[in-house]
Parts: structure tokens; sequence; C-alpha cells
């Protein structure tokens, strides 16, 4: 029986090591006996340890009127924001701001940091970019070159487009993938592109048709 010490994340334990035979194997059995170094005295990681907690700076006189103006308003990401800076103000903690406002951590945090850097200023809130398009300017070209097309002239055999017939058709021919009704909808809009009301087509092998029909029309 001895005593051995194995090194784990960086600390050293102490193990009772037993030897004992199984026929002509020899085990080893090993008994906890402890930290070389106890918990208490092990010096921390440069960059260890619990994390200081965050609070708001330092409220002026004037900003706190802001502040309790906006937790009376009617818009409601002021509002919420007015109130994690002045519960944050009174020393509370990120913890039990989260409690008391039902939000986030992150969300509490993100009002703190933007308060401590912009001031009230924070409590406007950030207009954010739509969605980028879905399709390329290219393919929105096709698109609309086609609902621009007589639908006969691309061998259809029908006289006007509707958003099913269109989308079915720009798939076919490889414009996309995949599309929905509502986007193709919004792409059409974009183009200001609007379907025609139904016309009626009529069509004879007469050679002399169009200007026989231009001549009862006159």
């Amino acid at each position: 029986m001895h005593v051995e010490i194995y090194k784990i994340r960086g600390r050293q334990y102490k193990y009772q090591v037993t030897n004992y035979r199984i026929g002509k194997k020899i085990k080893h059995k090993k008994k906890y006996l402890g930290a070389v170094e106890p918990v208490n005295k092990a010096q921390r990681k440069k960059g260890g340890g619990r994390k200081p907690s965050v609070f708001a700076r330092a409220i002026t006189s004037e900003e706190h009127v802001v502040l309790e103006t906006a937790l009376r308003s009617n818009n409601a990401f002021a509002k919420e924001r007015a109130k994690t800076i002045l519960l944050s103000n009174q020393g509370k903690h990120v913890k039990e701001i989260c409690r008391e406002t039902g939000k986030e951590k992150r969300s509490i945090l993100t009002a703190i940091h933007a308060f401590n850097s912009k001031g009230v200023a924070c409590l406007a809130s950030v207009k954010r970019s739509g969605r980028k398009p879905v399709f390329m300017l290219e393919q929105r070209a096709k698109i609309i070159q086609a609902i621009n097309t007589e639908p006969r002239s691309l061998g259809l055999n029908f006289t006007t487009w509707s958003l099913h017939k269109l989308r079915d058709y720009a798939m076919k021919n490889g414009f996309v993938i995949s599309i929905s009704i509502e986007q193709l909808r919004q792409i059409l809009k974009h183009g200001n592109k609007k379907f025609k009301k139904s016309r009626k087509w009529c069509y004879s092998n007469d050679p002399e048709f169009a200007k026989k029909n231009s001549l009862s029309t006159s």
C-alpha cells in the first residue's frame, strides 16, 4: 500500500493505492484522500472566478426626468428600458431585474450597456433593416418579362396569366427552384405589375383572318 499523486485539470490530488493479485494479474485499488493543496488556498487562474455584476451608471437629474417620463409612456420599448435602468440604478442585480420584469438576462444586459454608452438616447428603438431579397435581380427580371409576354407566344394554352400559372411557368423553366404565391405577388408589386382582366382571343387558320377581323371592327 502506498500514496500516489494524480494531476487533474491543473490540480493535484492524493490517492491511497493498494496492490493485490488475482491469479497472474496484479490489480490496483485506489482510495481518494483529498487535494494536495486545500481548495480555499488554491490560487485562482487569471481571468477566472465570478464575473463582476453589471449596473447602470449614475443617473443625472435631467436623465432621471426623461426615464420617469418614459416609464409612463405608451412606448413599450422605451418603458421597458427605462424600468430596467431605474431598477439597476437602485442597486438591483441583473437576476433580480429579470425576475421583476420577466425579461431575459441578455435583454437586461443590453439595456444597461446601451444606457452606459448612449445615455437616454438608448430609449429610442433602432429601426432594423428588412430581410434581404430572396431572389436575384436576374430572376425577378425574367418573371417580369414573362408576365409582359402574351402566353400564347410562349407556347402556352391560355391567354392570360394568373399567379399560379406564372409560378408554374417560372419553376418549370428554371427561373427559380421554388417560389410561393406571396413572394411572387411581392415581386410583381415592386415591379408595378398587375394582372390584366381576362380577354377572349379568337384564332383562325384563314390567312385573311386578321384583315377581315380588322375590317369588321372598323
